[in-house]
């Protein structure tokens, strides 16, 4: 019992001596971003006094100071190659450089070395979506959704990917492409359902409506209006009102169209507003509000 709680106890030594190691890097990561951060807004401002220094020499400065990031990061795993944090967030350095593959690269360790981890799924998932592998996005998006039942942002990143590539979502799943907005309302629902406070959620939702085929006005009014529940500030409620107001003039209900637009007085709208009262006076005149 001695010899087992002394090798417990080193062990957790060990995991801390690690541990504070890796938190140094992320420290260092943090500082140096910041710092570039910090040039680059002051060049900005000193280019519009045309005191600035050219962007190339600018960029060759942040390349060097950034690549004491990647050493430091080089470093600790070569000590721990095993560690998946280190490893996720090296990935993420990468990926911040546009750097995709060495990205792909570290969270392909990630992934092999903890399999049912779904965070290196998902940014693998996004990975290849940016280089066009729409299958095999799918693909990792899935297992990260199927390891992490509960974590609405796996649903919400699988369902934006077959909504923008249908075609290639059909050919995945073998079904036909009108069956592709169902299923994509399933995903956005099930993550709505876990985060039902989302506005962004909300209305990535409500959207989809706007793309279903017959046209679901109902939901759709119902979405938008859950989603207007849920708006943060004025100007993200006359966004949605916008929406709605469209949706009744595309169903033929002008009153209630103009009703929603008469609260919509962001300048930034006008010409959406515009737009939808060409369409109310294209109505046929049974339906005007003049009579």
């Amino acid at each position: 019992m001695i010899l087992v709680s002394a090798e417990n106890k080193q062990d957790d030594q060990q995991t801390f001596v690690v541990e504070k190691e890796f938190r140094s890097v992320l420290l260092l990561d943090d500082k140096i971003h910041s710092e570039v951060d910090q040039w680059i807004r002051d060049n900005a401002k000193l280019t519009e006094k045309k005191s600035g220094i050219p962007v190339e020499s600018l960029g060759e400065q942040i390349r060097i100071r950034l690549s004491k990031v990647e050493e430091a990061y080089v470093s600790f795993l070569a000590k721990y190659p095993k560690h998946v944090e280190a490893r996720l967030a090296f990935g993420s350095f990468y990926s911040g450089l546009g750097k995709h593959d060495a990205a792909m690269g570290q969270w392909t360790e990630a992934r092999d070395l903890e399999k049912q981890n779904p965070v290196p799924w998902n940014n693998m998932g996004k990975a290849y979506g940016q280089k066009g592998k729409i299958s095999e996005a799918i693909r990792h998006f899935s297992k990260a959704s199927e390891l992490a039942p509960k974590q609405p942002l796996y649903y919400r990143n699988l369902a934006a990917m077959l909504f923008a590539y249908p075609d290639q979502a059909a050919r995945y799943y073998l079904i036909d492409r009108s069956q592709v907005v169902p299923k994509v309302l399933l995903l956005f629902e099930k993550a709505l359902i876990l985060d039902p406070k989302n506005f962004t959620l909300a209305t990535d939702t409500a959207m989809i409506y706007l793309a279903t085929s017959p046209f679901k006005a109902k939901e759709a009014i119902n979405a938008w209006n859950k989603a207007l529940s849920l708006a943060p500030d004025i100007r993200s409620k006359e966004g949605v009102r916008i929406h709605l107001a469209r949706i009744h003039a595309r169903i033929g209900e002008p009153k209630v169209a103009q009703k929603l637009l008469l609260d919509v007085r962001d300048p930034n709208f006008n010409q959406l507003k515009e737009e939808i009262l060409k369409k109310i006076d294209s109505l046929p005149s049974t339906n005007s509000t003049s009579q």
